[in-house]
C-alpha cells in the first residue's frame, strides 16, 4: 500500500454530484502527469458527511447542476473554514463551473433563492435560464487556454479579485458584456476558478503542471519537480502534442467564426 505521507495527496470534492462534464479527467491528468515523472500520487474522493484528510496537497472540485450543488451545499459550508485555510496556506485548487460557484461567496438560483457560498473565492454567481454554450479561448499570463463552456451563470468578481484571463472568443464570466470587456475565471494565489470544461487540464497541460508545481513547492520538493520537468517522458511529449493540436483546432474554428462576423 502506498504511504500517503510519501505521496502527493489530491482531494477531489464531491465527484458523484459535481462531475457531470467529464471534469474527473482533470484529476486523471494530474495523476498521470505526476506519475509519468516518477512522483507518487494518492487521490482522496471526498463525499458528503466524510472528514477531509489531514494531508491536502491539491484540491479539485468539478461542475454540476443546481440539484447537485444543493445536495453538497451543507457539507461545503461545514468544511468552508478548512478549505479557506488550505487555500490561504497555499494549497492549489482547481474549481470548475458549479464547483467554483459553490466555493464563491454567494450563489443565486434562477428562482431568486440566495445560497451562501464557502467563501474560498471572492466571487458571486447568479444563475439564469440563458445558457452560454460553446468553445472558448482565454488569454492568460501563462498562455492561451482553450476549452468548452456550458453554464448559465453570470459571475462577478469582488473588488481586487483577478480573473484567470481575458476572453479572446466565447462568453466567460459575463457573456452579455462586449467581447473586449469579457474575462474568464478567477485566480487567488494558487487557487483557480473557471468555466472551462473539456476537461480543461488534458486540453491545457501547462496548467496541470502549474498546479502540480505549486503543490510540490509548498511541500518543499520544488527541486524534485524542476528536475522532473527537465526530463519529459515520451508519454508527456505525445500527450502534449495531442493537446496542442486540439487547442489549435479550437482556435482555428473560433477565429474563423469571429472573422465571419466582422463588418465588411
Amino acid at each position: 500500500m502506498t504511504d500517503a505521507s510519501a505521496s502527493l495527496s489530491i482531494v477531489n470534492l464531491y465527484p458523484n454530484e459535481l462531475g457531470i462534464n467529464g471534469d474527473v479527467g482533470n484529476v486523471t491528468a494530474l495523476v498521470a502527469r505526476a506519475q509519468w515523472r516518477g512522483i507518487a500520487v494518492t487521490v482522496h474522493n471526498h463525499h458528503v458527511g466524510a472528514e477531509l484528510p489531514e494531508q491536502i496537497d491539491l484540491l479539485h472540485i468539478g461542475s454540476g447542476p443546481l440539484s447537485g450543488q444543493r445536495a453538497v451545499h451543507g457539507d461545503a459550508l461545514h468544511n468552508a473554514a478548512a478549505l479557506r485555510d488550505a487555500v490561504g496556506a497555499g494549497v492549489p485548487l482547481l474549481a470548475i463551473a458549479g464547483g467554483w460557484q459553490l466555493l464563491g461567496r454567494e450563489l443565486t438560483a434562477p428562482d431568486g433563492e440566495r445560497m451562501p457560498g464557502a467563501g474560498v473565492f471572492p466571487s458571486r454567481a447568479v444563475l439564469s435560464s440563458r445558457r452560454t454554450v460553446g468553445e472558448i479561448l482565454v488569454r492568460t499570463e501563462g498562455g492561451v487556454l482553450a476549452g468548452f463552456e456550458n453554464h448559465a451563470a453570470l459571475t462577478s468578481l469582488e473588488d481586487g479579485a483577478a480573473p484567470l484571463g481575458s476572453v479572446i472568443a466565447g462568453g466567460g464570466n459575463t457573456a452579455q458584456a462586449p467581447l473586449e470587456h469579457r474575462v474568464e475565471g478567477i485566480r487567488v494565489g494558487s487557487a483557480i476558478g473557471t468555466q472551462l470544461h473539456g476537461p480543461i487540464l488534458p486540453m491545457n497541460p501547462s496548467l496541470a503542471d502549474e498546479l502540480l508545481s505549486a503543490a510540490l513547492l509548498r511541500r518543499g520538493e520544488g527541486a524534485v519537480w524542476s528536475d522532473a520537468l527537465s526530463r519529459p517522458s515520451d508519454a508527456v511529449r505525445e500527450v502534449d502534442e495531442y493537446a496542442a493540436a486540439a487547442r489549435a483546432a479550437i482556435a482555428g474554428r473560433l477565429r474563423a467564426r469571429l472573422t465571419d462576423t466582422q463588418p465588411r
